[in-house]
């Protein structure tokens, strides 16, 4: 054989072998990789889709909630006008009271003196006499 012939079958030989090597275990294990890898990618697709769903769902719940948010700051800011009236109805009713138990203490002390000036009337024997009258001279404006 010469040198030529046996380089050849040499590179035939070695290609063939790591043609081999290249078919044999290594294919299998890169398949079932490649299943693998497949089958994770399917599902973080299946969680990304499903996190962009809950995503969409909270973003409408936020913004719900921030309408109902608006919605309760406009109902406390009536709730704070109304109290602001209360008070102050409270305290015209203070002051009205007030006034209608001065007045009613002053009813009261006059119909006690009333009743003190007829009681002192009825107990004077009438004596018969003229009447008492009192006379009074008109005061003229600006005089004291």
């Amino acid at each position: 054989m010469s040198q030529g012939k046996f380089i050849l079958l040499l590179l035939v030989a070695g290609s063939l072998g790591i043609w081999g090597c290249a078919q044999g275990a290594g294919n299998g294990a890169n398949a079932e990789r490649i299943r693998a890898l497949e089958s994770k990618t399917a599902r973080l697709e299946e969680d990304f889709k499903a996190s962009v769903a809950a995503r969409d769902q909270l973003r409408k719940k936020v913004a719900s909630l921030d309408e109902e948010r608006i919605q309760l700051s406009q109902q406390v800011e009536q709730l704070q006008l109304v109290v602001k009236e209360r008070d102050s109805l409270k305290q015209q009713l203070a002051v009205r009271t007030s006034e209608r138990d001065t007045v009613q203490n002053q009813f009261n002390s006059l119909c006690k003196g009333l009743k003190t000036l007829l009681g002192q009337a009825e107990s004077q024997p009438s004596a018969g006499g003229p009447p008492l009258t009192c006379t009074a001279q008109p005061q003229t404006a600006g005089k004291s």
